[in-house]
């Protein structure tokens, strides 16, 4: 259990305490207090407009056809977007496929003091949002820049034009579909199935790529945003964390994690292999 402390010792910037008997209401700092802070390295320089290989990275295997390429970035609109700032905002109407083409980004919702509520991490290039305007509906949740970051913009109306001649690029846009939905259903069972240190190890797992037993990866957001994505209060990460470090599956510096022991950590969470 935790007291609070004697007013003299706060530190808190978000309320200012006054005397019982002063009328001063309590003031809050402003919105953007609340707003993840940004990574703290300079992202990756972007891909050059003509540069392929983010939309192949983006639609997988079968790599697409240079045609559907060509087509993709004839139409697509880029976008910068500083580190702090909202790629797009809950509510707002989607008029367009958004591509994370570099950088860091995370998808939230606003709570009522105005904190973004973290439920998802993205790192390009990889779908921002791949559905909302193919339904005709606003975007969902918010998109946040972590890092600088360049996102490709697809207006649906054009990309409908262009699809009525390209059908097989069209069944692509369906497996990207069909990817997102099953991997929304693996983090939702996660949520609903597993205990709190098989969600982290399981978050882990799906961060280091390859097979081997040992990968490195860099933190993209503060513990608390990870904490939100996981269902489990900042000190809970806190101390799992500390116990995954004491069995030595992985060392932590600063927002760089050393996984030493992957095949331990797939154990941990659930995965046979």
């Amino acid at each position: 259990m935790r007291f609070a402390e004697p007013p003299c010792r706060c530190k808190s910037k978000l309320l200012v305490v006054q005397p019982l008997d002063t009328p001063t209401p309590i003031t809050r700092a402003p919105r953007a207090v609340h707003l993840p802070k940004p990574r703290r390295r300079l992202a990756a320089a972007p891909p050059a407009p003509a540069d392929p290989t983010p939309w192949l990275i983006a639609f997988g295997t079968p790599p697409l056809g240079s045609g559907e390429v060509a087509v993709l970035q004839q139409i697509a609109h880029r976008r910068p977007v500083p580190a702090g700032e909202s790629v797009f905002r809950d509510g707002q109407p989607a008029r367009a496929l958004v591509l994370l083409l570099s950088g860091d980004a995370v998808l939230g919702s606003r709570a009522a003091d105005g904190s973004l509520r973290t439920e998802r991490s993205v790192a390009g290039p990889s779908w921002l949002d791949g559905h909302s305007a193919w339904l005709g509906e606003p975007h969902a949740m918010e998109a946040l820049a972590l890092s600088d970051v360049v996102v490709a913009e697809l207006p649906i109306e054009m990309l409908r034009l262009h699809l009525t001649n390209m059908p097989l690029l069209g069944l692509r846009f369906c497996a990207n579909l069909a990817r997102e939905v099953r991997s929304l259903t693996d983090a939702s069972r996660n949520l609903l199935h597993n205990d709190a240190p098989a969600r982290f190890a399981r978050w882990l797992v799906q961060r280091c790529p390859g097979h081997g037993d040992r990968c490195e990866l860099r933190l993209q957001e503060r513990k608390r945003d990870i904490a939100q994505q996981l269902a489990m209060t900042p000190e809970t990460l806190s101390r799992l964390m500390r116990t995954f470090e004491s069995r030595g599956v992985f060392s932590v510096s600063g927002y760089n994690v050393v996984v030493h022991d992957l095949p331990a950590l797939r154990q941990m969470a659930g995965e046979d292999h």
